[in-house]
């Protein structure tokens, strides 16, 4: 999922954030094992009684860096459940750290060089293959119960964590988009829920007059408009990520896109990176300006919040199918880590991804894995939403794993943007996608 956060980047900061966590306590060295004390015999005890010469180890302290949100609750819960798993595993204590999806990213980025790394991170599917070009990820897949534990999780939110045939981490959470409609503007239009993309796009464009505008998009990169070429049948890569040439250049995806254009041109689709006077989409659900919009599980919550009677349906199929983006965070581990530490925090992760932990999540917004949690009455209770979105994980799409992947999708962000609001020709716009990330392959 993407992020908005201020950049920190250097050495500087990294160092940093390590003495920040480590407070006055000992820090540990990347390799080395806790050191213990052997406590000094009884001097007055008898002869042939025995003695304990044996000093209690310390617990691990195993560093965990994350992005839960506090203003939801999340950090609160997140405590109570590192309380509850220290209380069952006496000999683990968690230090947790809250950085920004940026600062999360760069730090990793920083550590690479200067080994000063977390044991854990939770962080965004899309860091595992740029984490893994920098060689810094520990297989996760190598502990010997981790198709066990895999296996109660979703398999499409996991296999964000897989390359080359090995997982360099487990899914924490997930999530995924689908239609969000204002019930009041489709009754007084007289207007049927769209079960059809060309029925969602027809929606559109009769309920933008006056001050309404009938579909918003945030953003245009694939996180966007990726399930409505998927959902046509077409594709933004090659399957082998060895080109974009002949796929977002492609027939379909021109023809999508083209749509995309028409409506922007009607004033029935609008969004801030394509007219930068735009009001952002949350504002503009609370304003009654917006009527329509793909969106995950959040926007729920913000439309309640802002007195909107809002509908929710599974992505309208396309020519091809229904086929949805996947978002959500993952569980990683790091080879600066010495065997004490991957063990304890791997132990930890397996209870993160358990089912009363990703229950008690659910309670403040973030969509299990866990295949008994998405099950679970009160998550049900917490999340309505829960089995719609549930469904639509079933068909929806990771976007491409590769080291590169960030850059492709900028590129296409902005040639998108600059074909829908007609800067360029459709075809043109594509077609210079294809070329820039053909070069990016090639580097």
């Amino acid at each position: 999922m993407k992020g908005n956060g201020k950049r920190i980047t250097g050495v500087l900061f990294a160092l940093f954030i390590l003495m920040t966590i480590a407070g006055c306590a000992q820090l540990e060295i990347p390799g080395t094992a806790p050191q213990t004390t052997p406590q000094a015999q009884n001097e007055t005890s008898k002869p042939n009684e025995e003695v304990n010469t044996t000093t209690p180890k310390e617990p691990v302290e195993i560093q965990f860096w994350h992005n839960y949100d506090a203003g939801a609750g999340q950090i609160d819960v997140l405590n109570q459940l590192i309380g509850e798993f220290e209380s069952e595993n006496e000999d683990v204590k968690v230090k947790q750290l809250y950085l920004e999806w940026s600062a999360l990213k760069n730090n990793v980025v920083a550590g690479a060089s200067t080994g000063m790394l977390p044991d854990v991170l939770r962080g965004d599917i899309g860091f595992v293959p740029q984490f893994q070009s920098l060689n810094v990820l520990a297989e996760m897949s190598a502990f010997p119960d981790y198709a066990q534990i895999a296996g109660n999780v979703l398999e499409a939110p996991n296999s964000s964590a897989k390359m080359d045939g090995k997982f360099y981490g487990i899914a924490a959470n997930t999530n995924t988009k689908v239609l969000f409609y204002n019930k009041k503007m489709f009754e007084e239009a007289g207007l049927s829920v769209p079960s059809t993309q060309a029925e969602m796009w027809e929606a559109a464009k009769a309920l933008s007059k006056d001050r309404t505008i009938g579909f918003v998009e945030a953003w245009t990169g694939v996180w966007n408009v990726g399930p409505y070429i998927w959902s046509n049948g077409g594709d933004i890569l090659a399957t082998d990520y060895s080109t974009a040439t002949g796929y977002i250049n492609g027939p379909i995806a021109v023809q999508t896109i083209q749509t995309l254009a028409d409506l922007y041109k009607a004033k029935a689709l609008t969004g801030p990176s394509m007219d930068p006077g735009a009001v952002g989409d949350t504002d503009g659900w609370a304003a009654g300006t917006y009527a329509m919009e793909v969106d995950g599980p959040w926007r729920d919550t913000m439309a309640k919040a802002a007195n909107i009677d809002i509908g929710c349906v599974n992505l309208p199929a396309g020519t091809a199918c229904s086929s949805s983006v996947l978002g959500g965070e993952d569980f990683l581990m790091f080879k600066t880590s010495d065997t004490a530490h991957q063990d304890a925090a791997w132990r930890f992760i397996k209870f993160m991804v358990g089912r009363e932990a990703q229950v008690a999540m659910a309670k403040v917004g973030q969509m299990p894995v866990n295949k008994e949690a998405l099950a679970d009455p009160e998550a049900i209770k917490a999340m309505p939403l829960l089995p719609v979105f549930t469904e639509a994980l079933k068909t929806a799409r990771a976007r491409p794993v590769t080291p590169k992947w960030s850059d492709m999708e900028n590129i296409i962000a902005t040639k998108v943007a600059e074909a829908i609001t007609g800067v360029k020709p459709v075809q043109k716009a594509l077609d210079e996608a294809a070329a820039e990330i053909d070069q990016l392959i090639a580097k």
